[in-house]
C-alpha cells in the first residue's frame, strides 16, 4: 500500500507548534532604556553637535550676505 507523504505539511506544521510552544516575551525595563538612550547619545551625539554647529555657521554666513 503506497504511502502519501507530504513534506510541505509536515514542515508547516512543525513550524507552527514550535512558534505556539515558544512564545517571547519582550520586557523592557528602566535600565535597558536607559543602556539605550546612553548609546544613542553616544553614538549619534557628535554627529548631530557637528551638524548643529554647521547649520548655525550656514545660518550666520546667510544673514551676513544679506546685510
Amino acid at each position: 500500500m503506497p504511502r502519501n507523504h507530504n513534506p510541505l505539511r509536515a514542515g508547516m506544521a512543525v513550524l507552527v507548534f514550535s512558534l505556539l510552544a515558544c512564545r517571547p516575551v519582550f520586557a523592557i525595563g528602566w535600565e535597558e532604556l536607559v543602556i539605550l538612550f546612553v548609546l544613542i547619545v553616544f553614538l549619534f551625539g557628535p554627529i548631530l553637535f557637528r551638524l548643529a554647529r554647521s547649520w548655525q555657521a550656514y545660518q550666520e554666513s546667510k544673514n551676513k550676505k544679506q546685510k
